[in-house]
């Protein structure tokens, strides 16, 4: 996108802020920012007709053509911060407009520019000469791309100064249409930390569709939601059991810990954990409130805690409150919003039956299966799906059918996660939802070796490298014949 321009427009709009208190619509057709029905929002365009319609609460409405060269607006907050972030309603633009739809704000001290990008079209905004990789993370039953880039003496909430842009890209994107979504905005926050892209004091934070040279309109709503955490419930009232199967996502800091999953009091799962980070899938039906629990510390032993997967969301541990693991002020049980169980305790993940991100899919009717052998005969490949790994399988050299029925529902993605010399993985194809979806008519492909480098090839059912091919959401139907 062209930041340099927006960044230039949103300085301009910051110095004649206005402050409205009328929760009828209100349509802006020149640069503005301001307060609207308890939310910020922020109008800036370039030139053109492009217009921001402030509807009541988180509301929002655009439109824009190719007489904008550049516009940016949306609605959020100021300042911005450690938030749960929903969305949904319309984002109308296709592949061949040049848009994207994302959360969007600054923070100072250090000075920077973030985004966390859920879709957008003919371009991808982090793509920048010189930026940096940082890998990828699980956040919100999605995978999330980390890159940074650099501006050097460009406009900014600071005027004209060099900073850094942080983004996560969603992958794969939201899509267009009808959109919806949670972004968890700690879990990027913390997953940029760990990687030494620190943030300072936040600024505005909006949830933003963007036009550059394009034709387009949205028309986004958003709201803040809760911390998915929560204590044990008085007696065994529950919303039912979860719609897919329970995993929960740790590993040890010395392996041999053991945790137990306690559902409405109950042990129904243990397992003793291992230094790798590993799945652990309970399959039954128990319904009630969801902790899991460290039960034998002793010194150098401590339990990492990543996530839980539940009803078809992706609970993370840091965002819980209750926590009777964690070491803080002096004591066990004196921390929580931690992954870290220091100390025999346990961490609660809120009931069986709930959905907290307001995007809990059913769970898929039919098992997934994956076709698929190796050319050495000991690869390895995981099936994830919504962001955890329910399944692994090492390969032997003829083709064979590997199943998975536990009802997992989300985004499924094959991955190979043990590549040498001599090894390749030829993945036919993945039977889900009653229908097959072919490996070379997959365009999200990190694994195909092509253009001179392991990622830059798809369409094909060769995995030369570690990576991952996506086979779309396990509730899609895109051959208009499924079960």
């Amino acid at each position: 996108m062209n930041t340099l321009k927006k960044t230039a427009g949103l300085l301009g709009s910051l110095c004649m802020a206005l402050t409205s208190t009328v929760t009828s619509a209100q349509t802006l057709y020149q640069n503005e920012t301001g307060t609207h029905d308890g939310y910020y929002y922020s109008f800036w365009k370039d030139s053109g007709d492009a217009s921001f319609t402030l509807q009541p609460g988180g509301r929002y409405q655009s439109q824009w053509n190719s007489s904008t060269n550049n516009w940016v607006g949306g609605k959020g907050w100021n300042p911005g911060g450690r938030k749960v972030v929903n969305y949904e309603g319309y984002y109308g633009v296709n592949s061949s407009q040049n848009s994207y739809l994302a959360l969007y704000g600054w923070t100072r001290n250090p000075l920077i520019e973030f985004y966390i990008i859920e879709s957008y079209g003919s371009y991808d905004p982090s793509s920048c000469s010189g930026g940096t990789n940082y890998g990828t993370f699980q956040s919100d039953g999605a995978t999330y791309r980390m890159r940074r880039c650099q501006r050097v003496q460009q406009p900014s909430i600071e005027g004209t100064q060099t900073f850094y842009q942080y983004f996560s890209v969603r992958e794969p994107i939201k899509g267009y249409g009808n959109v919806n979504g949670t972004i968890t905005t700690g879990n990027h926050f913390d997953a940029w930390a760990s990687v030494g892209l620190n943030l300072g004091s936040f600024d505005y934070m909006v949830m933003a569709s963007e036009g550059y040279q394009s034709t387009g309109s949205s028309d986004i709503t958003v709201s803040e939601g809760t911390s998915s955490g929560g204590g044990p419930s008085s007696g065994g009232g529950s919303g039912g059991p979860s719609s897919t199967d329970i995993v929960v996502n740790a590993r040890g800091a010395a392996g041999g810990e053991h945790i137990n999953l306690l559902i409405n009091g109950n042990v129904v799962a243990d397992w003793t954990l291992t230094t790798s980070m590993a799945a652990y899938v309970y399959t039954g039906s128990a319904a009630g409130d969801v902790q899991v629990q460290y039960d034998n510390d002793v010194s150098g032993a401590d339990v990492i805690l990543d996530s839980v997967y539940v009803n078809g969301e992706t609970r993370e541990a840091e965002s819980m409150e209750y926590n009777t693991a964690t070491y803080g002020n002096g004591e066990c049980g004196g921390g929580s919003y931690s992954e870290t169980m220091h100390c025999n305790g346990v961490i609660g993940f809120g009931d069986t039956g709930a959905c907290f991100s307001n995007n809990c899919a059913a769970p898929v009717s039919d098992p997934i299966t994956v076709r698929a052998e190796g050319v050495n005969g000991d690869e390895h490949i995981n099936l994830i799906v919504g962001g955890n790994v329910v399944a692994d399988w090492t390969l032997a050299t003829g083709m064979n059918d590997y199943s998975y029925t536990g009802g997992a529902s989300g985004d499924v993605q094959v991955e190979y996660d043990n590549d040498a010399t001599g090894r390749d993985v030829i993945l036919d194809y993945v039977l889900v939802n009653g229908e097959i979806r072919q490996a070379e008519d997959m365009e999200y492909n990190t694994a195909t070796y092509g253009n001179g480098e392991c990622g830059g090839g798809s369409y094909s059912e060769t995995m030369h490298c570690s990576g991952v091919i996506g086979f779309g959401d396990s509730d899609a139907c895109f051959s208009n014949s499924c079960n």
